[in-house]
């Protein structure tokens, strides 16, 4: 779980976005990951899973673009 310290963060910040809108649930997160930062998507996808248990992200449905950088930039998600 490397990935670990570069999700803790996203999850963290989505969350405290959805709480100030009032949502209960996040049904959809896009990201654009950089490849730089040697990130496989299927093992991205398992520690997300994994961190966002007992969040509104639990069940969320994540949808990944790699492009040439080094960060993580959250593009959009969906709340109900």
């Amino acid at each position: 779980m490397h990935e670990s310290h570069l999700i803790e963060p996203v999850i963290k910040g989505i969350c405290e976005h959805a709480q100030k809108e009032g949502a209960k649930t996040i049904s959809k997160v896009r990201l654009k990951i950089g490849e730089l930062t040697c990130v496989k998507e299927d093992s991205f996808k398992q520690t997300f899973s994994v961190l966002a248990k007992g969040t509104p992200l639990e069940n969320s449905q994540l949808e990944i673009t790699f492009f040439p950088g080094s960060r993580i930039e959250v593009v959009s998600f969906d709340i109900e």
